[in-house]
């Protein structure tokens, strides 16, 4: 057995651990005597539930834990991972692990790089995110009193004929040990509340999504009023269900805060993962130090915003957090990159490995990333010189080619732009250009700059993260 704690029982993470260090030391040692050049145990453990409700009525209610550990060993410059929910077979794996790493390592083609990991601090300590209200201790009453508040807030509208409203939280706790010495531990929660509320006339038929939810506890979301979150949400579907169909073309466009936010993640963002630009799959491959957008753009990705859905103490390699300034005035300074590829490119490490539980391997992700506020004092301020064009606000989701560079978002609702006025409610409008275009033409941001809606982004494992900014105005775009 290597395992400390038993996780069946309560837990409390700053006096007690899953993993016995000495029993997993002597693992690790065991791994460097065949032939590992580094080897890593990382045990995640969820504590965590949903519930979902329609109509004011409770359809799903789920606690859970979910306990899984990553065994990665490096021999021959090539990985070797081993995942598992069975802790005390962790021993046994050892040695087949290090041989599949000398097996891939083998298979290696002649024009592919060894692996390696670029040096970091080698630290011992724990690191606990405290939340002011521990979102373990709500009960089901109290998460479903709010999910109502929500609900009451979007009822009410003959033309509303269904609203659905959801729950999770969850508690997050990570060991990490290593043949380096590292010995972490750290631990924190997430919370989030969302709602769909759905109108009809006639055969007409609109949804409108919210969501409120953020690193913390259950204060994240006593902080927010969920009826006033609720009325908007109806306001917006019923506006949706009146709306005309978007003009297409190429004209400016201006983004609210959320769309700004879904733009630099999808379209900025994830070409600056450093894997992504070593595999080749990237439109920002070469342009470090170089000038890509208008020098009105900062942008910056930031596990250390507390507060944000994306905000993490420490990476899943035992990297210290930090912001992360990928544009400064235009001028691409940084990827986001983990420990293989800070040493591909000669880079200091910069915390962005994540993974999405214990039984999965760290990538290169994204956290909260925004863009910085501008000069423009409002709205108002981005519409005064707009002949003609379109706000567009909030995300349906979309498309994005890192390689090319290109992209195409659907928003939630949009208006017409007219002499400087929002005239007409548009559905239907989806936004598509080139990244570094858009970046050039990038002409407005207004100074208040801020995180939008939480969210969850996807990449063969999926995260939760956040992204935002001030409200943006764009030169031109192509609207459709």
């Amino acid at each position: 057995m290597v395992m400390a704690a038993n996780p069946g029982s309560p837990h409390t993470p700053s006096t007690g651990r899953y993993l016995d260090q000495e029993r997993i030391g002597r693992a690790l040692d065991n791994a460097t005597q065949h032939g590992a050049t580094y080897a890593e145990v990382r045990l995640v453990a969820f504590t965590q539930s949903s519930v979902a409700m329609r109509d004011g009525a409770l359809e799903r209610a789920i606690p859970g834990q979910e306990l899984g550990l990553t065994l990665r060993v490096l021999a021959d410059g090539a990985w070797g991972v081993h995942s598992t929910t069975d802790i005390s077979s962790l021993s046994e794996q050892i040695e087949s692990t290090t041989r599949l790493a000398k097996a891939v390592a083998a298979r290696r083609s002649s024009g592919d790089s060894p692996v390696g990991l670029a040096e970091v601090p080698i630290l011992q300590d724990e690191i606990h995110w405290k939340s002011k209200l521990d979102v373990r201790h709500t009960e089901l009453d109290t998460k479903m009193e709010m999910m109502n508040e929500l609900f009451e807030g979007a009822s009410g509208h003959n033309d509303v004929v269904s609203i659905r409203t959801g729950w999770s939280d969850e508690h997050i706790h990570t060991e990490l040990l290593t043949t380096e010495g590292m010995d972490r531990v750290w631990s924190f929660q997430r919370s989030l509340i969302h709602g769909m509320v759905t109108a009809r006339d006639g055969s007409d038929v609109v949804s409108y999504r919210t969501r409120h939810g953020g690193q913390g506890g259950l204060e994240v979301i006593r902080e927010c009023d969920l009826m006033e979150l609720g009325e908007n949400a109806q306001k917006a579907a019923l506006r949706l269900l009146k709306a005309e169909r978007a003009p297409s073309g190429k004209m400016p466009l201006v983004a609210d805060r959320d769309l700004t936010g879904v733009y630099i993640h999808e379209a900025l963002g994830h070409p600056c993962e450093a894997d992504l630009v070593a595999a080749g799959d990237s439109c920002l491959d070469g342009k470090l130090g170089q000038k890509i957008g208008n020098e009105l753009v900062t942008v910056v990705d930031d596990p250390t915003m507390m507060g944000g859905y994306g905000a993490y103490p420490i990476d899943d390699e035992g990297v210290d957090t930090r912001a992360k300034v990928l544009i400064k005035n235009g001028v691409l300074t940084e990827y986001l990159n983990h420990r293989e590829t800070a040493h591909h490119f000669d880079l200091d490490p910069n915390g962005g490995a994540r993974a999405q539980d214990g039984l999965h391997h760290p990538l290169v992700r994204m956290s909260n990333t925004m863009i910085e506020g501008g000069t423009h004092a409002d709205l108002d301020a981005l519409l005064a010189d707009i002949e003609y064009g379109v706000y567009a606000c909030g995300s349906r989701g979309g498309q994005v080619d890192t390689g090319r560079g290109s992209f195409q978002f659907a928003a939630q609702e949009a208006w017409l732009i007219e002499n400087g006025e929002l005239t007409q409610p548009l559905k239907d409008v989806s936004v598509s250009g080139l990244t570094l275009e858009i970046l050039q033409n990038v002409d407005g941001l207004t100074r208040d700059a801020a995180l939008a809606s939480p969210g969850f982004c996807g990449k063969g494992q999926t995260v939760p993260v956040g992204d935002g900014g001030p409200i943006m105005r764009i030169r031109e775009a192509l609207v459709g």
